[in-house]
């Protein structure tokens, strides 16, 4: 790795970091009981200085510094540039477009993360008083998005069973992850992003907003777990009828069997391991078309 290149990493680190002083602040406002109207507007610009941050901490990690300096970028050490506070970036929407153009995003998610900035320049500039669980509102529902496609980025098609919680510090993220509004738009994101082939139940927030991407790895619009589909996989429940209810261990099997448990019910379930089946002369386990192909595990058992 060139010394360069672990510059721009060290840049990208620099706005990471910043992004989330605001972004955990701001959430500590918003959620705070006691907030008042004027909070609530202090909360909307250090939430939405966050998400631009996160949006340019997208761009820098995956293009370099140049993808959001204004012209060319003056000769010297990139680190020593970004620190000094003479470089022009670009705004928020110029921004939006270069990572709309390189991921695509769907219609819900573009006029959400269009409405950040009109809702702080309505707050900060015009609004003399506004309902603080209003502002909760607005400002949860467009965290789904940020968060997942600015702060996680393409780890969510490298996930190491990650989650939100390496952005948001315990008491904000167990605040925010159990807010109803926000749980109710993860569901709506992750049915309607373009990136989505299938949706299930996620095992660690137990929402209904664990997608199945076209890269082969889960990603949860509300928690924010990220891993690969090997981690896991889903079975209709015997119990209570749920189709992919059941959330099984792909990786180990005993006895022709992977056991789960059902993510509604909560009842345990054994699952049939198909590469077993065929092995064995199972004919149960061959017509068990819930288990997903697991043959290169299977294949260890004798």
């Amino acid at each position: 790795m060139s010394l360069m290149t672990v510059r721009h990493s060290e840049v990208a680190d620099l706005v990471f970091q910043n992004a989330l002083d605001f972004l955990n602040s701001g959430l500590k406002i918003l959620f705070d009981e006691r907030s008042t109207a004027s909070d609530a507007k202090v909360s909307v610009i250090a939430i939405q200085t966050a998400i631009e941050l996160l949006a340019k901490y997208r761009l820098v990690r995956h293009f370099g510094l140049s993808a959001i300096i204004r012209g060319s970028v003056p000769e010297g050490d990139p680190l020593a540039l970004a620190t000094s506070g003479r470089l022009r970036t670009l705004g928020y929407g110029e921004c939006l477009k270069l990572i709309d153009k390189d991921e695509g995003f769907s219609d819900s998610e573009r006029e959400m993360l269009e409405g950040v900035q009109q809702l702080r320049n309505s707050l900060a500039h015009f609004a003399a008083d506004v309902e603080v669980e209003n502002v909760r509102l607005e400002l949860s529902w467009l965290l789904v998005s940020a968060l997942a496609m600015f702060a996680a980025g393409t780890d969510r098609d490298y996930g190491e069973m990650e989650t939100h919680a390496r952005f948001l510090n315990k008491a904000n993220f167990d605040r925010l992850i159990g807010f109803r509004p926000y749980r109710a738009q993860a569901v709506d994101i992750s049915n309607d992003s373009p990136d989505t082939i299938e949706v299930f139940r996620c095992w660690e927030c137990k929402e209904d907003s664990l997608a199945l991407r076209h890269s082969e790895n889960y990603f949860c619009h509300c928690c924010g777990l990220a891993t690969v589909t090997l981690a896991a996989g889903f079975a209709d429940c015997q119990h209570c009828n749920r189709a992919n209810g059941v959330c099984y261990d792909r990786l180990n099997s005993n006895e022709g069997f992977h056991h789960g448990k059902c993510l509604f019910c909560n009842k345990t379930a054994a699952v049939p391991c198909r590469f077993w089946g065929i092995k064995r002369g199972n004919q149960r386990a061959l017509d068990a078309a819930s288990c997903i192909d697991c043959g290169a595990v299977g294949s260890e058992a004798s």
